[in-house]
């Protein structure tokens, strides 16, 4: 009769105390050996739904570290597949799931450098998987309390990232203003407004003062010749840094629309810019990226490099996802 098992030659460690990819750690020292031992199991992947692929054999803590032989079920439909890829050296990681939490601490005594979230102190796991990649994402990303409750990550105290603020780049021209510091962007705007009308009346006053009526309305009439003519050259040099237009066109329109700035800034808004091909296909796969959920990012990017990228760049979305999946 053929065996329907096979027993890997080769010693796996299931789980250490370091950080992992979520800010908390999992204690070695706190781990509930007899309560996985008592049933052992493992899927490929954390794949569940494609059967148990082994269990394990000789569990033990070792140091700081949980090991295990696995046994692989030949009887799953990938039993083959799983031992070959073991043994070959291409499946080279366990990774632990459904991790059951029973006791955690936030002491500062007990966090590592780069650890943003709980220290689990007493734990257990119900399965254990073969993963192609160390510190697989998905079995992190689930806790469950004993009584099979699921886990909000944020309320034991994984640490959402902030937004870094920006430069006060307006404290300068507050100061130069007159402003108080905490006064807002519309504020320094309509100081702003402010003091170009006053110019301008000033302006307007000393050169009534100086000169006739003709004369004013004349260099009234220059002012705003040259007020177009610089704001149509920004648009077109704008409208080319933007692809929009070539230089050839931007020479016929600075012609056609000498007098009226305000059709061609119309126009130019109308106007698509010019995207490569490779710029089109990047932007088709950022957009389809905006739609993902978060297990579209943990089935897309296993390394789990694309949600740390996710909880650097956009904290708010990250956290919108991650209640979306693990809010209870």
């Amino acid at each position: 009769m053929t065996e329907k098992f096979k027993k890997i030659d080769r010693q796996f460690i299931l789980s250490d105390s370091s950080v992992n990819v979520y800010g908390f750690r999992l204690l070695t020292s706190g781990y509930q050996l007899d309560a996985y031992g008592k049933n052992p199991i493992g899927y490929y992947m954390h794949q569940r739904e494609s059967g148990i692929a082994l269990k394990w054999d000789n569990l033990r803590v070792e140091g700081d570290t949980i090991v295990g032989t696995p046994v692989i079920n030949l009887s799953n439909a990938r039993g083959e597949q799983t031992c070959a890829e073991v043994e070959n050296g291409f499946l080279n990681a366990a990774s632990v799931g459904h991790i059951v939490v029973l006791e955690y601490s936030t002491e500062p005594e007990l966090m590592l450098p780069g650890q943003t979230g709980p220290t689990i102190t007493k734990w257990y796991n119900k399965e254990c998987s073969l993963v192609d990649i160390p510190g697989n994402s998905n079995s992190l990303s689930t806790l469950y309390d004993a009584q099979e409750n699921q886990i909000n990550l944020v309320d034991i105290g994984v640490a959402m990232p902030t937004l870094d603020l920006m430069p006060n780049v307006l404290g300068d021209i507050k100061q130069a203003l007159q402003l108080n510091a905490e006064d807002d962007m519309p504020a320094v705007l309509t100081t702003i407004r402010d003091l170009r009308a006053k110019t301008e009346l000033l302006a307007a006053e000393h050169t009534t003062l100086q000169q006739s009526n003709t004369r004013l309305q004349q260099q009234l009439e220059g002012l705003q010749q040259a007020t177009a003519r610089t704001e149509i050259t920004l648009m077109l040099d704008r409208a080319i840094e933007d692809k929009k237009i070539t230089i050839a066109l931007r020479n016929r329109l600075a012609a056609d629309y000498a007098d009226n700035a305000c059709a061609l800034k119309e126009l130019l808004a109308a106007m698509p810019a010019y995207r490569s091909v490779s710029e089109m296909l990047q932007q088709a796969q950022d957009n389809a990226q905006l739609l993902w959920t978060w297990d579209d990012y943990e089935h897309n990017d296993p390394t789990g490099n694309k949600l740390k990228e996710l909880r650097a760049n956009d904290p708010i979305r990250y956290k919108a996802l991650f209640d979306a999946k693990f809010a209870a």
